[in-house]
């Protein structure tokens, strides 16, 4: 009946509440992450608790239950927060009451709103390549018109300050992999971001396989350091 990422009200006393199913413990009870209102914008702004403060309760302390299928779209978890009283903000842990929509600033969301829908407002395109991404200035290019991607490698380039810039951009990119945030946030912008490398990469693999190229690590850029003559 309850599974991770379901959303419920529950009601302690008199005191009620509102969160996150992060899952069902031995004793059938429920492990839930609650919002807590915070002083940020004149008390508008909800945040998760901290990850080592999430709550475990009785099922029959739930007043509302609404059920989220895993991989669902953001515009399917928009709807289910606002059947709770909530608007979510595009970070993961920034909320605010519905009613207070208009006077609250929350984070942009940085994609698209569901899987059948673009954002931009432009018709998809059917050409091939374009996976549905539309283009009315020629900025957005077709695979199949443009080149495998490739690294950039700073010993190839001759200005010292662009080389050591795609250094710091590479060794980024590596430390990044080691990164475990400890705290709701960073975890869901390490999680948003490591999606979105899988994507690229599958179609940076795809690209490369059909120009008859070795597939390469997207998350392990060259370091090397040029050689002074």
């Amino acid at each position: 009946m309850y599974s991770p990422g379901d959303l419920i009200i529950f009601k302690v006393g008199d005191q009620t509440f509102y969160g996150e199913i992060l899952g069902i413990d031995e004793s059938n009870k429920i492990e839930v992450s609650r919002l807590k209102k915070t002083e940020k914008q004149e008390g508008r702004i909800w945040h998760f608790v901290d990850d080592d403060k999430w709550s475990t309760i009785d099922t029959k302390l739930v007043t509302k239950h609404v059920t989220v299928q895993e991989g669902s779209a953001r515009d399917v978890l928009v709807k289910a927060w606002k059947e709770i009283g909530f608007l979510p903000g595009g970070d993961g842990i920034t909320f605010c009451r519905v009613e207070d929509e208009e006077g609250t600033t929350l984070p942009l969301f940085q994609g698209a709103e569901s899987d059948d829908e673009d954002s931009t407002g432009l018709t998809p395109s059917d050409k091939h390549g374009m996976h549905g991404y539309a283009s009315d200035d020629g900025f957005i290019i077709p695979d199949d018109e443009g080149s495998e991607f490739e690294f950039a490698d700073p010993d190839n380039l001759s200005d010292d300050e662009a080389a050591e810039f795609v250094r710091e951009t590479h060794k980024a990119v590596r430390e990044f992999d080691q990164w475990q945030p400890s705290d709701k946030q960073g975890k869901a912008i390490k999680k948003y971001i490591e999606s979105m490398d899988h994507k690229a990469t599958i179609e940076t693999d795809n690209q490369r396989l059909a120009a008859g190229k070795e597939t390469i690590r997207t998350s392990n850029p060259p370091l090397k350091k040029r050689r002074k003559k």
